[in-house]
C-alpha cells in the first residue's frame, strides 16, 4: 500500500440525500493536500525566508481570454528551475492555494475568469527562499476550439452518464429511469427508450448488441429487481430485457464497466463485483473486492486489471485499488491511500495501458497521473490542473493524442495527452455559460461553486471525432473539436 498526501474525490452525483451528503462533506474544513503543497505552503507576496534567493515574474499585465495558454515566466537566482512553485493565491484546493505548476514557466490556461493573484516561489527543502506575485485578468468566453453541432434537451435532474457506440448515444436517465437511445446522425434525436418503475440509473455501458444498465436504489427507487439490467439493443427503437444481476447478488450499481466477457460493478457505499458475461443473459458472479474502510464508487477494467476508485468519509481514507481478476480468486496488486474525507472519483487507463488518470471530485482538484507499468506499485508522474472554479468529474482518454474531461459547471475540456505526464488544455465548451449563480464562500474562487454538482456529467466520442457530453441540467450535447493542436 502506498500512502499518499493527496486526495481523491466525491461519490454518487445522485439526487436528494446523496447530493446533500456530498455538499456537506465539501463544506467541512479539509486537511491540507500534501501532494500539491508539500513545498512548505504559501509564502505570500514578497516572502524571503533566508535571503539566499531571488525571483521575479515577467508579465505585461494584459487581459487574456479564458483558457488561453499565455505564458508566465519567472527569472530567479539561488535554486534550480525545478524549485519554482506557481500558485493561485485566490483559489483554494482543500484549504490551501491551488498549485498551478512547477518550473520556470506556466500558462494561464487554468485561471478562472476575473482577476487572480499568481505567485511564483522558490522552494527548497520545504523552505520558501523568495517569492513574487502578479495579477492576471482573464476575460470569460463560452468556448474555445470546440463548436456545438447539436443537442437534445432533457429535464433537469434526469441525465447521468453517457456511452457512445455505432453512431448512437446511450444516455442514463437517473430519476427518469433507464436509458434514452439517441441517433447522433439524425438531428441528433431520440429513437428508443427503456424504463421501468422504481429504476434509478446513473450509468450505462454498451458492448455489441447488449446494453448494461445500472440501478442504484435510493429513497423512492426501491423494489426494482436488478442492480444491472441487460438489454438487447440490436433494434435500438425497441430495447428488450434479456437478463440481469439480481439485487440479492449485487445490491447496488453506481458505475459499470464491460471488458470482453467481464462485467465489473461498483456499488456505491459497498464494494466492487465482477461477473462473467460470456452469456450476457445470465451473468455469473466471480469476484468481490472490498476497499474498506473506503467506499466503492467507480470502476475501470482493462485486460484483466481492475482499477477501483473509492471515497472516504469522516476519518476514512479514499483509495485507488488495482486488482487482477484473471485467476479463480481476485488478487489486490496495489493500493494508493489518500487522506481522510478524500473522494477518489474515477480513473481511466491510457491507450497504451501505461498511464492511469485519476479524477477527484472536489473543487479545483487536479487530475493525478500514475505510471502503472507495475500495477502493484502505481507511481505518480504528474498532474493536470483543469480550469479553476468548479469540480472535475470524469477524465476519459480517447487515444494517444486526446482526452476529454466532463467538468460539471464548466462543461467539457479537450486535453492533449501526447505527453502523458504533462497534459495541456487545447479546447473547451461551457455547457452552463456565464457566472449565473452567487458565491457561497467555499473557497474564494468562481461563482459557479454554488450547487456544485450540476452540469456536465459524462463525455464520450464517436469514431468520426465528435464529442458527446451529458449535462445533468440541460441534456445531451454533440460537439466537434476545431483546433489545430
Amino acid at each position: 500500500m502506498i500512502p499518499l498526501g493527496a486526495p481523491g474525490s466525491n461519490p454518487w452525483g445522485v439526487s436528494g440525500v446523496l447530493v446533500e451528503m456530498k455538499r456537506r462533506v465539501l463544506l467541512l474544513v479539509l486537511p491540507a493536500a500534501l501532494w500539491s503543497c508539500s513545498d512548505g505552503g504559501p509564502s505570500g507576496p514578497g516572502a524571503d525566508a533566508s535571503g539566499d534567493g531571488r525571483i521575479e515574474i515577467a508579465w505585461d499585465g494584459r487581459t487574456v481570454e479564458w483558457g488561453a495558454p499565455e505564458t508566465l515566466v519567472a527569472s530567479f537566482e539561488g535554486a534550480g528551475g525545478d524549485a519554482v512553485v506557481w500558485r493561485s493565491l485566490d483559489d483554494l484546493y482543500r484549504d490551501r492555494p491551488v498549485v498551478l505548476g512547477h518550473g520556470p514557466a506556466i500558462t494561464t490556461a487554468a485561471l478562472r475568469p476575473g482577476a487572480t493573484r499568481v505567485e511564483a516561489a522558490l522552494v527548497v527543502g520545504g523552505v520558501t527562499l523568495a517569492s513574487d506575485t502578479t495579477r492576471v485578468t482573464v476575460e470569460y468566453r463560452e468556448s474555445w476550439n470546440v463548436t456545438l453541432e447539436g443537442s437534445v434537451p432533457y429535464p433537469s435532474g434526469t441525465v447521468g452518464d453517457v456511452w457512445v457506440a455505432d453512431g448512437r448515444a446511450y444516455l442514463a436517465r437517473r430519476s427518469a429511469g433507464g436509458i434514452s437511445i439517441v441517433d447522433l446522425d439524425a438531428g441528433p434525436s431520440e429513437i428508443g427508450r427503456f424504463t421501468a418503475e422504481s429504476l434509478f440509473t446513473q450509468d450505462v455501458k454498451v458492448d455489441g448488441e447488449f446494453a448494461y444498465v445500472s440501478h442504484e436504489p435510493v429513497t423512492g427507487f426501491i423494489g426494482y429487481p436488478f442492480s444491472v439490467t441487460v438489454l438487447n439493443v440490436a433494434d435500438p427503437g425497441h430495447p428488450v430485457i434479456v437478463g440481469g444481476v439480481p439485487v440479492a447478488v449485487a445490491p447496488s450499481a453506481h458505475n459499470l464497466w464491460v471488458d470482453g466477457d467481464r462485467l465489473a460493478v461498483a456499488a456505491a457505499r459497498t464494494d466492487y463485483s465482477v461477473f462473467d458475461i460470456s452469456d450476457p443473459a445470465a451473468p455469473v458472479f466471480l469476484h468481490r473486492i472490498d476497499p474498506s474502510p473506503s467506499i466503492a464508487h467507480d470502476i475501470h477494467l482493462r485486460d484483466g486489471l481492475l482499477f477501483g476508485s473509492a471515497m472516504g468519509f469522516g476519518d476514512d481514507r479514499g483509495r485507488l485499488t488495482v486488482a487482477s481478476i484473471e485467476g479463480p480468486v481476485a488478487a489486490v496488486l496495489g493500493e494508493v491511500d489518500y487522506p481522510p474525507q478524500s473522494f477518489t472519483h474515477s480513473s481511466w487507463l491510457s491507450a497504451d495501458r501505461r498511464y492511469l488518470y485519476v479524477a477527484e471530485e472536489n473543487v479545483n482538484a487536479p487530475i493525478r497521473i500514475y505510471d502503472v507499468t507495475d500495477p502493484g506499485e502505481p507511481r505518480p508522474v504528474g498532474t493536470y490542473q483543469p480550469r479553476l472554479g468548479t469540480v472535475p468529474h470524469n477524465f476519459q482518454v480517447r487515444d494517444e493524442r486526446f482526452a476529454y474531461l466532463s467538468h460539471y459547471k464548466h462543461g467539457i475540456e479537450v486535453v492533449d495527452v501526447s505527453d502523458p505526464a504533462a497534459p495541456r488544455l487545447v479546447g473547451f465548451y461551457d455547457t452552463r455559460p456565464g457566472a449565473d449563480v452567487e458565491p457561497i464562500g467555499l473557497a474564494p474562487s468562481h461563482e459557479k461553486e454554488q450547487d456544485t454538482f450540476q452540469g456536465a456529467w459524462g463525455v464520450h466520442w464517436t469514431e468520426d471525432g465528435r464529442i458527446v457530453a451529458s449535462d445533468m441540467n440541460r441534456g445531451l450535447f454533440v460537439f466537434r473539436f476545431t483546433g489545430s493542436d
